[in-house]
């Protein structure tokens, strides 16, 4: 079965929750690394919002495996505010939301419906054109709850 249609195990979901995101701050980028001082949550969520083009690094799949990233895009897209963050959201949609964009992704958003304004913006940032069609009927059911 390929990536894009896999479905993953219910037990693995609950890690993408609010509360499984607020509790362990693994997905943290790892600033130490970097040779910068450590960051907190809402620093770092707050530093995206003011200025994604700065901190884009941090949600590309490039560097960090799939789930951190993730949860760095939920993180930052529940504290996002219309229109004030317009730009984070759209660059979290048509980034890392559309490079991930699988039945395996909406399982996890199961858990955030109904989407906030803030999420509806991302996900219609995201190129749905092609992706199957079947995901694509999927995605425009879940954004109309």
């Amino acid at each position: 079965m390929n990536k894009r249609h896999r479905s993953s195990d219910t037990s693995a979901l609950h890690v993408f929750t609010r509360s499984a995101i607020a509790s362990d701050l693994a997905w943290l980028p790892d600033m130490v690394a970097l040779g910068k001082p450590s960051i907190a949550a809402e620093a770092y969520i707050q530093a995206y919002l003011a200025d994604p083009a700065e901190w884009y690094w941090s949600t590309i799949l490039l560097h960090d495996p799939e789930e951190m990233v993730l949860k760095r895009v939920l993180a930052i897209v529940e504290q996002a505010k219309l229109p004030d963050h317009e730009e984070a959201l759209g660059q979290l949609g048509a980034g890392p939301l559309e490079d991930m964009m699988s039945d395996e992704l909406l399982d996890h958003l199961q858990h955030w419906l109904p989407f906030t304004p803030a999420m509806r913006y991302a996900l219609s940032q995201v190129r749905m054109s092609a992706e199957h069609p079947t995901l694509q009927r999927r995605l425009e059911a879940m954004l109309s709850r």
